[in-house]
C-alpha cells in the first residue's frame, strides 16, 4: 500500500505572509494533504490545485469554486517578500535559476516565477517585477513505483522512459523508484546516480537529502543533465542513472552514449500519448536508438502517479505484445506482464 509523506507543504507555508499562512493552516488536514499546486498572482485570488482541479482559498477555512470579491488576494509587495524568503534573502545568488523560470525551496517544492525579463543586448541577465508564482508541492508517495520495480528491474537493470503529461507524478515516481532500487528492494543494492538539475528530487540542503532517495544513491545537484551524466560516467561507476524531464537532443545523445558505455538509464519526458514517443523529436531519438527497453506511462486524475501502460520498446514490430495495461489500482495483468518479461 502506498503511503504519503507531504514534506514540501510545510516548507512552502513558511514563505507566505502570516494572514495567508493562517488560512492554509485553518484548512482541514485532508484538504492540505491533497494540495498539488498553489498559485499566487498579484491582486488576484489565491488558486489551490488538487486532483479535483483549481479552486480558490476562502477566508472561512475552506476552498471554494465560487469567484467573489471577498476572496483574499496577494499584493505585489507580498509576492516580492515570498521570493526573497524563497531565496533566503539573497535574490542575486538565485538569478540563474530565476532566469530559467524557477526557484527550488527546502523540501523540494518548485516555484515557477513569472516576471519581466531584463536584457543586456541579446542576453537575458535578470528578471524583475514578479507578477505571479506557481508553487508545485513536493511529496513522497512511498511505494508508487512498486509495480515498475517488480516487473522491470528484478532480473536486471532496464533502460526506461517514464512518460506522461504535466502533473501526472513523474518526478515523484522517479524519486520512489530510485529509493527502492538503491535500498535493495530487488535483492540487489544498485549503485544509483541522480542528476537532480533543479534539486527537486532529493532536495539537498547543506549536503543532506531532504527527501528519501535511498542509501546507495549519489546526487549531482544543479548540474545540467549533460554535465551530470558526463561526471557520473567518468567518476561514479553507476549501475543506473536517473534524469528528470529530458527535453533536448544533446541530453538524449549523452544518455544514449551512457547506455552504450554500460550503465542503465531511467529518464522522464512530457508526453500526452504513446504516439508522441515517435512524434516528439527528443523521444523519437531515444526510441530509435534501440537501447531503451520500456516506456512507462503514468495516469492523470485519480490515477496520478499510477502506471496505466507499459510499452516494450524492444518489440517494435510485434504490436500484439507491446502493451501492458494497468488498472486504477496499479495491479498488473499477469499474462501480459509475462509477455513483457
Amino acid at each position: 500500500m502506498n503511503t504519503l509523506n507531504k514534506t514540501g507543504l510545510g516548507e512552502v507555508l513558511t514563505l507566505f505572509p502570516l494572514k495567508i499562512k493562517n488560512l492554509f493552516f485553518s484548512l482541514n488536514e485532508e484538504t492540505r494533504q491533497s494540495i498539488r499546486e498553489i498559485r499566487l498572482r498579484c491582486n488576484k485570488p489565491i488558486v489551490v490545485v488538487t486532483k479535483s482541479g483549481s479552486s480558490f482559498l476562502a477566508v472561512n477555512s475552506r476552498l471554494t469554486y465560487i469567484l467573489s470579491e471577498a476572496l483574499p488576494t496577494v499584493t505585489a509587495d507580498e509576492l516580492s517578500e515570498v521570493v526573497k524568503r524563497a531565496c533566503d534573502y539573497s535574490v542575486y545568488s538565485h538569478q540563474e535559476d530565476m532566469k530559467s523560470g524557477f526557484i527550488t525551496v527546502k523540501g523540494g517544492s518548485r516555484i515557477g516565477v513569472c516576471a519581466s525579463a531584463v536584457f543586456d543586448g541579446d542576453k537575458l541577465v535578470s528578471v524583475r517585477d514578479v507578477s505571479s508564482l506557481n508553487i508545485r508541492i513536493a511529496g513522497e508517495y512511498l511505494g508508487c513505483a512498486d509495480e515498475a520495480v517488480k516487473s522491470l528491474f528484478y532480473s536486471r537493470a532496464s533502460n526506461v522512459i517514464v512518460a506522461g503529461p504535466p502533473m501526472c507524478g513523474k518526478t515523484t515516481f522517479i524519486r520512489d523508484l530510485v529509493r527502492q532500487l538503491s535500498n535493495g528492494n530487488t535483492g540487489r543494492y544498485y549503485k544509483c546516480v541522480l542528476a537532480d538539475e533543479r534539486n527537486e528530487i532529493a532536495a539537498v540542503c547543506d549536503g543532506k537529502y531532504s527527501l528519501d532517495v535511498g542509501v546507495n544513491t549519489d546526487v549531482l545537484t544543479g548540474y545540467t543533465k549533460k554535465d551530470a551524466v558526463d561526471i557520473a560516467l567518468r567518476t561514479l561507476s553507476p549501475d543506473i542513472v536517473f534524469c528528470d524531464e529530458i527535453s533536448e537532443a544533446s541530453e538524449a545523445r549523452q544518455i544514449i552514449n551512457g547506455i552504450m558505455s554500460g550503465s542503465a538509464f531511467v529518464v522522464s519526458a512530457h508526453l500526452n500519448s504513446a504516439e508522441e514517443l515517435y512524434l516528439r523529436p527528443v523521444c523519437k531519438l531515444l526510441v530509435d536508438s534501440g537501447v531503451f527497453d520500456y516506456a512507462v506511462f503514468l495516469g492523470t486524475g485519480d490515477s496520478v502517479g499510477k502506471i496505466v501502460r507499459i510499452i516494450n520498446l524492444k518489440e517494435k514490430y510485434n504490436e500484439g505484445s507491446r502493451f501492458v495495461r494497468f488498472g486504477n489500482n496499479g495491479n498488473t495483468d499477469g499474462e501480459l506482464l509475462r509477455q513483457v518479461n
